[in-house]
């Protein structure tokens, strides 16, 4: 083997290490987004919703979510993550009903969210007596453009497939849909 050949081998390896890299940080940034979305954020509504709620109140939610966002990251992804994670919103869009929002980091794969919702009722039970609903807007799986977006809802812990999202995937048409959605169930 020449020289020229040598180092044309160097280079097939090294663009293979730098590729293989790629994949291996993907596949660590889609395990973060899916787990964060689809069991971390259902198992705090489900179980822990009246924490969720009272750092909402007091306005330390943010944090929260960072620090939770941060443990579903490999360590190996940490100075990503913290630069790029989910932000959280709360709206009360009627007197008696509440919506707490996630902004998502932009999804990649499906199923990532791009964004994640959890609607309640606003009675005079304790919080964790509240009927409440938790949805996503998912990129949906897809083998040519274009790309569609599907709404899934979460019921004790399980996931629905509510089906492909007929607007345009914004966070107003999303939220709208999910206040639709909920009161159709509700009702």
């Amino acid at each position: 083997m020449d020289d020229q050949e040598s180092i044309r081998e160097k280079l097939r390896e090294m663009m293979f290490i730098e590729q293989d890299g790629q994949i291996e940080l993907s596949d660590k940034l889609h395990k973060q987004h899916y787990d964060f979305a689809h069991k971390l954020l259902p198992n705090i509504i489900d179980n822990y919703f009246p924490e969720l709620l009272s750092r909402v109140v007091n306005n330390s939610v943010q944090d929260w979510i960072l620090q939770l966002w941060n443990n579903c990251a490999d360590d190996s992804i940490l100075n990503y993550c913290t630069a790029i994670y989910p932000t959280c919103k709360f709206v009360k869009p009627s007197d008696e009903i509440g919506l707490i929002y996630f902004v998502m980091p932009a999804p990649r794969a499906n199923p990532e969210a791009a964004y994640t919702a959890v609607i309640f009722l606003i009675d005079d039970d304790s919080p964790s007596e509240w009927l409440r609903s938790y949805f996503t807007l998912e990129l949906g799986a897809y083998i040519i453009p274009p790309v569609h977006w599907i709404l899934g809802e979460w019921d004790n812990l399980k996931h629905i497939n509510r089906g492909k999202f007929k607007l345009e995937p914004t966070l107003e048409n999303f939220l709208a849909t999910v206040i639709e959605e909920a009161q159709n169930t509700w009702c």
